[in-house]
């Protein structure tokens, strides 16, 4: 994702950050190699590297990368959870999962925390982590009086009816739905 912002602005966003060197029993894909390889090689760090010097890094790992803290084997250090929150059952059980995975290493949570209810474990999300990268009420409404857009056609969303509420020329489409403009 970088490197094609790169392409787009000219401007290199990696600065002093590192590409975790993954441990993989395949060939690297032709991507990785030609792009990836050839133009941040000096980038990568491996976990041998992380595991001598943990406290230089702070790493960007997904419910799906905890895999990895096998090869680091880290002794300690804090985890924090920004994501969204479960909203299913099997999400639950996701995150009894991750918390013996974190239990396992001796990491500090931060973010959630397991909690018994109804005679079983389930995370209970602490305020002030969460960061989804969607906007407020109130940033989207700066948002489009900023524009002043003429139609405003509501996408990922559960509450169409907020934006027929406060702003006129909203267009609400069905599922699979289109609009010519």
């Amino acid at each position: 994702m970088l490197h094609a912002i790169e392409c787009a602005e000219g401007v290199c966003r990696l600065g002093d950050a590192r590409i975790y060197y993954e441990i993989k029993d395949r060939s690297r894909a032709k991507w990785e190699t030609e792009i990836i390889m050839e133009k941040w090689g000096e980038k990568f760090v491996d976990p041998a590297e992380i595991s001598k010097n943990p406290e230089n890094y702070i790493l960007c790992f997904s419910f799906y990368d905890m895999k990895h803290l096998l090869d680091i084997k880290p002794e300690g250090g804090a985890y924090i959870y920004s994501s969204s929150e479960a909203f299913s059952e099997e999400q639950e059980f996701d995150f009894l999962r991750l918390h013996h995975w974190l239990n396992e290493f001796n990491l500090k949570v931060y973010g959630f925390k397991m909690v018994l209810k109804d005679g079983k474990l389930a995370p209970e999300f602490i305020k002030g982590y969460h960061a989804s990268g969607h906007a407020s009420k109130e940033d989207l409404r700066w948002i489009i009086e900023q524009i002043d857009p003429d139609v405003i056609i509501p996408v990922h969303t559960t509450n169409h009816e907020w934006f027929v509420e406060n702003f006129e020329g909203v267009v609400v489409l069905e599922d699979g739905g289109s609009v010519e403009v």
